[in-house]
């Protein structure tokens, strides 16, 4: 896919990604990222339950993918993955000057 440097330089600065944006980033599955995240396991953002009471059983039943938001700040998963977010994507796409 071919995209133009000033569409990289945008994506690479902004403050935070996606679930889908930090999958592809670290390698993994969106799934994979989700419950890292509600899990705690993956440290470079937080994952926080939109329910008011967690421990309440009908909550649990619930807590699917659209009852959770998450944080995930881009100068943490860069630490987390090694690289920048920038040349992650320059690697990724074909860049169009």
């Amino acid at each position: 896919m071919e995209v133009s440097e000033s569409w990289i330089r945008k994506q690479a600065t902004k403050l935070q990604l996606t679930i889908k944006e930090a999958a592809e980033f670290v390698g993994k599955g969106q799934q994979y990222v989700r419950v890292g995240l509600q899990t705690g396991r993956l440290k470079f953002g937080t994952a926080v339950p939109k329910f008011k009471d967690e421990n309440e059983k009908e909550a649990r039943r619930r807590a699917g993918k659209r009852n959770w938001d998450y944080d995930i700040q881009r100068v943490h998963v860069e630490r987390y993955v090694g690289i920048s977010y920038r040349k992650f994507l320059e690697l990724k796409y074909v860049v169009v000057a």
